[in-house]
């Protein structure tokens, strides 16, 4: 097995070291497989099994991303790509880089014309995914990405949802931003174009490293604006709620943070893109997705923020209601490191001890309030 080292990229701060055998990698792979990880040790077997597993007509590969784990994700990973070395590549690095660079680091080493995605702890439980998605892509150009329905189960494996989406089984489906905001499009399942990707990391303001606590809805955003969207109706991948996940907060603030950076995230979108229904449509939802950042920022004492916040409500036309100044003041009397802000911390917890036990969980849901569930949920 060769390993050799990069030098730094220009997408990122730190260098890494590929493992791979140039000798037996596969040379003109159709797709890029991408998998970024950190301490997926318990479940990142069953995440390569999926992938290696395809049945295609066409190369593929696999590209593992190691955000130097602590526990024994890398070892697992290394010992695949020995046993798997026509298709794996393993980066790792001497220290954690976080998730926005490495996924920016995987993404910039991909060599197929069409990436697929599955994080280290998810899988996929279907081996004709890849050819179902490449078939439909390789069909029609003016489709840019390829989804599907998927199921989501625990972190012990025991299946809660065997069908999230839940949709028309005779017909593929037309996805746009209406399903891209509500969260409908998820990343384990999609399959895109990989020049769009790479476009949109460069030129896109949605794709700014670390603007929004997460990196893939911007990118499907993208995509949609440069061709056809479609979702298979049926469940090819499993989405784990796992405890370690780094989008699933363990800290109530975080919780509110990601609600906040989420509800950005939409108002920008819909800023850049509006609705097919319409202008009209669009500001509303701008709106809603203002009120919702401008409550989670209340909760997290950002007073300064909370005031911004008001200026984009009269910016759209909204009318600053008495909830809107209600929360300013909560915010401006709780502000972090004052003595309102512990009794706001634990007035947030009661209350989320007292949903939690109502109802199990409390997903992180995006401002459209659709009933798929979040990348992230409440611990």
């Amino acid at each position: 097995m060769n390993s050799f080292r990069f030098g730094r990229l220009t997408t990122m701060a730190h260098s890494y070291t590929e493992h791979s055998d140039r000798n037996l990698l596969v040379s003109d792979p159709l797709v890029s497989v991408v998998m970024p990880t950190y301490n997926h040790e318990r479940y990142l077997r069953d995440a390569i099994e999926g992938v290696v597993g395809q049945k295609t007509n066409y190369p593929f590969e696999l590209i593992i991303s190691d955000d130097c784990s602590i526990d024994g994700t890398l070892g697992i990973a290394l010992r695949y790509q020995h046993e798997y070395p026509m298709l794996i590549r393993v980066l790792s690095s001497d220290g954690r880089v976080g998730m926005h660079e490495n996924d920016a680091r995987i993404y910039a080493t991909v060599r197929g014309m069409y990436m697929a995605f599955c994080e280290g702890d998810d899988s996929w439980h279907r081996a004709d995914k890849l050819s179902e998605q490449v078939a439909l892509l390789e069909k029609d150009p003016r489709i840019a990405l390829v989804c599907s329905s998927w199921r989501t189960v625990s972190d012990d494996g025991v299946v809660l949802v065997n069908d999230v989406l839940a949709l028309d089984k005779t017909c593929v489906h037309p996805f746009g931003l209406d399903e891209i905001l509500s969260g409908y499009v998820k990343t384990l399942t999609v399959c895109t174009k990989t020049a769009l990707i790479q476009r949109a990391l460069r030129e896109s303001p949605l794709c700014k490293t670390g603007r929004y606590p997460f990196g893939d809805a911007p990118m499907w955003v993208e995509a949609s604006q440069h061709g056809d969207c479609l979702c298979l109706p049926e469940e090819y991948a499993t989405y784990r709620l796992s405890r370690n996940s780094v989008t699933r907060p363990r800290d109530i603030m975080d919780v509110y943070r990601f609600i906040a950076g989420a509800a950005e995230f939409d108002r920008d979108a819909l800023g850049l893109y509006p609705l097919p229904r319409g202008e009209k449509p669009a500001v509303e939802v701008r709106i809603q997705a203002t009120r919702k950042r401008l409550r989670a920022l209340a909760f997290l004492g950002e007073a300064t923020k909370v005031r911004e916040e008001l200026s984009w409500l009269r910016r759209l036309g909204a009318k600053v209601n008495i909830r809107d100044y209600l929360l300013y003041l909560g915010a401006a009397f709780s502000q972090p490191g004052t003595l309102g802000a512990a009794w706001r911390r634990w007035a947030l917890l009661r209350w989320h001890s007292f949903m939690k036990q109502r109802s199990g969980n409390i997903p992180i849901t995006r401002p459209f309030e659709g009933a798929v569930e979040r990348e992230a949920t409440s611990a």
